[in-house]
């Protein structure tokens, strides 16, 4: 069992190293241009990243609710 920790922090060793002299791309790959969240039921299904939802989608929607809201309100 000793062996198997030992081999797991040689790797991950390894990889902090490769990561560090940039020979491992650990980034995320880019974020497509379409803000707009996928449909699913008439309900918005974001995209899931590392930590929750792509801000940039939420931002866009939560914006666009907003705009929706205000021109309701002007029509009454």
């Amino acid at each position: 069992m000793a062996l198997v920790f030992v081999l797991v922090g040689i790797l991950v060793i390894a990889a902090a190293f490769w990561i560090a002299a940039g020979r491992l791309d650990a980034q995320l790959p880019q974020a497509s241009h379409d803000l707009r969240p996928d449909q699913r039921g008439g309900d918005p299904a974001f995209d899931v990243v590392v930590r929750g939802y792509r801000m940039d989608e939420v931002d866009a929607t939560i914006a666009a609710l907003r705009e929706e809201v205000a021109n309701l309100q002007a029509k009454k």
